[in-house]
């Protein structure tokens, strides 16, 4: 019944089940053409992590029990991963009361990301903020109504939502933000320049990976109280954003409803 095969990325896990209809069960699944390195094929299912890019023809065949057979070409391709992606969620239509603003992580398994977004006409209800993790630092400057959010996973993070809260607009508008985001790796790398902060974007992962842990001499744990938590990130906050730069006359332009990876900086 296979007529394509869903693409693989390069060094992430893949599996295919390849599926038959009608005849005389069992079957029987063989498969012609080179396997890109890394891949497996058996009983009728391709899996392992790939290893090499490019397009690869395979002629997979079906025999059943009593010896007929079909066989289908297909053609496997390997690329390199999807960027991750800071999909917001907005309402498509004029707004005039509050509305909820949503962001996904999504395409790729990421760590963590720095985010930064002015609200032109939008007030924030910052105090309901509902984040992923509680590894997070949040700061918004009223006078260039710039917001600032970095977060940190204890574990690499896809396809989930990172943070939810409320926005009020002053007047009556479609929603269109613009944000900058950078990605951190499931190595912890920053996937582009990361953004101005007073302190590394490392020091809060760590705190993220060790959130929780108690004992005697923790690295992460900044105040000595022998746990690491909320006071700790509290410390860690202190000169984390710098003074935000007052911003152009110009109105920055519009998205969307999401951070693309053309909106993403460099």
């Amino acid at each position: 019944t296979a007529t394509i095969l869903p693409p693989a990325y390069l060094g992430e896990p893949y599996s295919a089940s390849l599926a038959a209809e009608g005849g005389v069960r069992p079957y029987s699944f063989t498969l012609d053409g080179k396997l890109p390195e890394g891949l497996s094929f058996q009983g009728g299912r391709l899996f392992g992590v790939p290893k090499e890019k490019g397009s690869f023809p395979l002629l997979l065949t079906v025999e059943d029990a009593a010896k007929n057979s079909r066989a289908q070409r297909l053609t496997l391709t390997v690329s390199d991963p999807p960027p991750p992606r800071l999909a917001l969620v907005l309402p498509p239509a004029q707004v005039e009361g509050p509305f909820l603003l949503l962001a996904r992580v999504e395409g790729r398994e990421a760590v963590g990301f720095q985010m930064e977004v002015r609200l032109a006409d939008l007030e924030p209800d910052l105090a309901g903020l509902k984040a992923l993790s509680p590894a997070h630092l949040l700061d918004y400057d009223p006078a260039t109504r710039l917001l600032r959010l970095d977060m940190a996973f204890a574990k690499p993070v896809k396809d989930r939502e990172a943070f939810r809260f409320l926005l009020t607009p002053q007047k009556p508008l479609v929603p269109r933000l613009s944000p900058k985001v950078v990605f951190y790796d499931k190595e912890g790398k920053p996937l582009g320049q990361p953004l101005p902060r007073g302190k590394p974007f490392a020091e809060l992962l760590r705190l993220a990976q060790a959130w929780g842990r108690e004992g005697k001499a923790l690295k992460e744990d900044l105040d000595g109280d022998g746990k690491v938590g909320e006071a700790d990130l509290r410390l860690l906050a202190q000169g984390y954003f710098p003074k935000p730069e007052t911003p152009s006359p110009e109105v920055p332009g519009g998205g969307e409803g999401q951070a693309s990876g053309e909106e993403q900086a460099p």
